[in-house]
């Protein structure tokens, strides 16, 4: 039998320490019953004086054969060393990382077989620093947490409850799954809104063209007749003259508003008005409640399910709000929970969520399956969102056609029967 030399987590403490079995893989078997998480494994030989030392030799031979168990989950990625990392890069990093620790390989080596596969050289080097990091004696989630503008504290959290229970694999897959979910529900979204933005700048192209042009040259040619215009004439002209005036410094105010969006929201004030504008705009409304709603339910499912304690997940999915109203309530059920009070009595409180919600976290918390709400609820937000993005895109594109040949039709209408009168004073 070999003897294995090996470092790693249980319970969320560091340990080291030694174990004898027949191959390196029936090791981390028998490590991970234990509830250990091994980050690093050598074989050793022993002694005569009874010592273990590291036979490097044998343990490049021995993980030779098993670093081939990473299934060949190579990324389908941009090879350029500027390219960004994105949250579907960390929901695949996930997916391996999951599916390596399954194989029986140690965290270490996984990231290390990770780490060569990725072309993307900043998350390939964001993956070595994590291994280098766990070798020097850190826990993952510590390794983790040093980069924070790549990983979410959602993804901390989730992977310290992994390390603590001694199930990082399935809290890994669980990461995965999550985030591959998110990135669905953005998708969705911004797939329903892609068509009318586009019919809307097309009409705002055409609007431009037609104001900023052919209405000037075709009233100055009916203003040199001299011919008595329709009222409706006048307006557009007077409208077209205001619009050729001041459309340059519109497009020049709108783009600096873009531009310094982050700074104008960042005060408190505005922002408070600017998200309330946001749960009373009518369809838009809907969306981002429904939206809101399924971030975070799935969160608290998610985090709940990995052994998070509720009112740590209410303060991670806090965090992941972009709506300072919705904020208020998660912060205020988070009090409820520290209290120990019901936190469906705070949603039942609030007029943004529909009662549906405080209802099914009643059930939950009586029957104490919370977490299990908690999923329910997701899955049905996120099934009432597609429904209704479907219905909206599919109501929405005709209407914005009727509206764009509908100003058309005016525009010209009040152009051509000018031009027709005096045709016919003509002859």
């Amino acid at each position: 039998m070999a003897v294995f030399s090996y470092s790693g987590v249980k319970n969320g403490k560091k340990i080291k320490g030694i174990i004898e079995t027949n191959s390196i893989r029936e090791a981390l078997t028998k490590l991970k019953e234990e509830g250990i998480i091994v980050t690093k494994i050598n074989e050793a030989i022993k002694q005569k004086k009874g010592k273990i030392y590291q036979d490097k030799e044998k343990r490049k031979n021995g993980l030779k054969g098993l670093t081939k168990l990473s299934l060949n989950l190579e990324l389908d990625l941009n090879i350029s060393p500027f390219s960004r990392i994105s949250r579907q890069d960390i929901a695949v990093f996930s997916r391996q990382v999951a599916s390596l620790l399954k194989a029986g390989i140690s965290l270490t080596d996984s990231l290390d077989t990770i780490a060569k596969q990725t072309r993307k050289l900043p998350l390939r080097q964001v993956i070595i620093s994590l291994s280098e990091g766990i070798k020097s004696g850190k826990s993952f989630s510590q390794v983790l947490s040093e980069h924070r503008n790549i990983f979410p504290e959602i993804y901390i959290g989730m992977v310290r409850s992994g390390e603590t229970s001694g199930e990082l694999d399935k809290v890994m897959e669980d990461l995965g799954e999550y985030l591959e979910k998110q990135i669905a529900l953005r998708s969705k979204i911004t797939s329903a809104m892609v068509y009318p933005v586009f019919i809307v700048a097309v009409m705002g192209i055409v609007m431009w063209v037609l104001l900023s042009f052919v209405v000037p040259k075709i009233a100055q040619l009916l203003e040199d007749v001299g011919k008595s215009l329709p009222i409706y004439t006048r307006l557009l002209i007077t409208f077209s003259k205001i619009f050729s005036a001041t459309a340059p410094y519109f497009l020049l105010a709108l783009a600096g508003l873009f531009i310094l969006r982050k700074k104008i929201l960042s005060v408190p004030k505005i922002r408070y008005n600017f998200d309330l504008l946001r749960l009373k705009i009518p369809i838009y409304s809907k969306i981002h409640i429904l939206g809101e709603t399924y971030r975070i339910f799935s969160t608290l499912a998610t985090l709940t399910r990995a052994g998070v304690p509720l009112v740590k997940a209410i303060e991670t999915a806090e965090e992941i709000s972009t709506n300072v109203h919705i904020k208020k309530v998660l912060r205020e059920s988070k009090e409820y929970a520290i209290e120990g009070r019901n936190i469906s009595e705070r949603f039942a409180e609030s007029e943004i969520f529909p009662p549906m919600i405080s209802n099914m976290i009643s059930v939950g918390e009586r029957s104490g399956e919370l977490e299990k709400m908690f999923w329910n609820i997701s899955q049905i937000t996120s099934s009432e969102l597609e429904t209704f993005l479907s219905g909206v895109t599919s109501l929405i594109e005709p209407i914005l056609i009727l509206s764009i040949g509908g100003m058309i039709f005016l525009i010209m209408l009040s152009v051509i029967v000018p031009i027709l009168e005096i045709n016919r004073s003509i002859m």
